[in-house]
């Protein structure tokens, strides 16, 4: 049954040729994977605004949540889904922020969201294998609660370049 409603809804998106489908099929494929990035001393020194000093995306077709529904695609309202996990560090804190993002092909890019209105970003896939991480906005790393997790978009903060991670540094939770 799951393949039925699956195949179709993955199969239209390799059958269009368009771009789009890149960032679903060759990022973020069956297999769990992970990007991220860990910014040396010497690039934080010479961006001494930057408050993100670790920033990773996750996915875990397996394990991945959405509406109730573990699968990979959530067929709903009839488009697939991709849903990934963030992790960042930013300078002064003693601990890593996580959230998940809900995303959708749009153009060339993947945009995400984060639930309860934490913000939005796009996903840019490069040639060499790298993902390019835009924010539209502040992100709220709360889940769904009033806090202080907050990335303020900067002219420091306003990409991330992720490289791809070794599967063994992949972990779900």
């Amino acid at each position: 049954m799951f393949r039925r409603i699956i195949a179709p809804l993955v199969l239209g998106l390799v059958m269009t040729g368009s771009a789009a489908a890149a960032p679903l099929e060759a990022y973020f494929a069956s297999t769990d994977s992970c990007y991220g990035r860990s910014y040396s001393t010497e690039h934080l020194d010479r961006h001494r605004g930057q408050q993100v000093i670790d920033f990773a995306i996750s996915h875990f077709p397996n394990r991945q949540e959405l509406l109730g529904m573990d699968s990979p695609f959530q067929p709903y309202p009839d488009t697939p889904k991709l849903v990934l996990r963030l992790d960042v560090w930013l300078r002064g804190q003693d601990r890593s922020w996580q959230d998940h993002a809900i995303c959708e092909a749009s153009g060339e890019a993947l945009t995400c969201a984060i639930e309860c209105d934490g913000g939005s970003f796009e996903i840019h896939g490069r040639s060499d294998d790298r993902l390019l991480v835009k924010p539209d906005k502040d992100l709220f790393f709360a889940q769904c609660d009033a806090g202080d997790a907050v990335i303020r978009k900067t002219p420091e903060d306003s990409s991330y370049l992720l490289s791809p991670l070794p599967r063994s540094h992949c972990k779900a939770e």
